[in-house]
């Protein structure tokens, strides 16, 4: 700087000179184009993937399969049929489920019920299960049984049984139509797909089906299912092993507690 103050230099004024004589340099039209775009949305000053923002179609890849996922859960749970109710549970005894031991008056009772199971009655219980507009299921005193969940609404429309000991009596309801239910003992295997019908299991190892109302097929232990034997209503089915099987008419006994079981579940039952 000069002596005086504020007067530049020779020196100074030669450096200002130059930097005035460079040329301006112009913006980039792409960038100029992003910056005006960026100032008119409001997206100026947001952070940017540094390939861009994501196309939508990329997200429509990424939310495809989360969506599937979601629809058969969702399909899954609307299918399922209707859970089992506690009707009636009267007597002296207990009632075993799933290794979990109950009284008759036992509050919880029904709640273990809901989805079936290894249910086993103990003592002079009788046990009355109903799904609405499905099926009912009774167990009489000392009865065993594994009982699966109810069909599907849609698909799976199958419901099994297997009765270990004891008598079991079967009711369907209207919105059984279109299902089947396989009824097991160690002597018999048994399809029905609308009826009401009895299997009886003595502990000597002899299985009677009794059928009140409808048909049910009724075949050997581990036989083809061709070899099954149609029992139409009225008559009764006994099966026991070294002794051969024969066709005979209903029990009155299996009459009686059937007609007691529809007395009992049909406005559930829709009949």
């Amino acid at each position: 700087m000069s002596e005086r103050l504020g007067e530049p230099t020779a020196a100074e004024k030669a450096a200002r000179d130059a930097v005035r004589a460079l040329g301006q340099p112009r913006a980039d039209a792409a960038f100029r184009t992003r910056l005006r775009h960026e100032f008119t949305t409001g997206r100026f000053g947001r952070r940017v993937p540094a390939d861009g923002p994501r196309p939508w179609w990329a997200l429509k890849r990424v939310m495809a399969p989360v969506a599937a996922a979601a629809l058969v859960v969702a399909g899954v749970a609307l299918n399922r049929g209707p859970d089992w109710r506690l009707v009636s549970a009267a007597g002296e005894g207990r009632i075993v489920v799933d290794g979990a031991t109950f009284s008759v008056g036992d509050a919880a009772l029904a709640a273990r019920l809901r989805h079936g199971g290894h249910v086993k009655v103990e003592g002079a219980v009788t046990l009355d299960l109903a799904a609405p507009r499905i099926a009912a299921v009774t167990l009489a005193p000392d009865a065993e049984i594994q009982l699966s969940s109810t069909p599907g609404r849609w698909w799976a429309r199958g419901m099994r049984a297997e009765v270990t000991n004891g008598d079991a009596y079967f009711t369907t309801g209207r919105g059984f139509h279109g299902a089947h239910l396989d009824v097991s003992t160690p002597e018999v295997s048994v399809r029905a797909v609308g009826t009401s019908f009895a299997v009886l299991r003595d502990p000597a190892g002899a299985t009677c089906v009794c059928v009140m109302e409808g048909r049910v097929r009724v075949g050997e232990a581990g036989a083809a299912p061709a070899s099954a034997v149609e029992v139409p209503a009225g008559m009764r089915r006994i099966v026991q092993p070294g002794y051969g099987a024969e066709t005979k008419p209903i029990l009155d006994e299996s009459v009686h507690r059937l007609h007691r079981q529809r007395d009992l579940t049909g406005a559930m039952l829709v009949r």
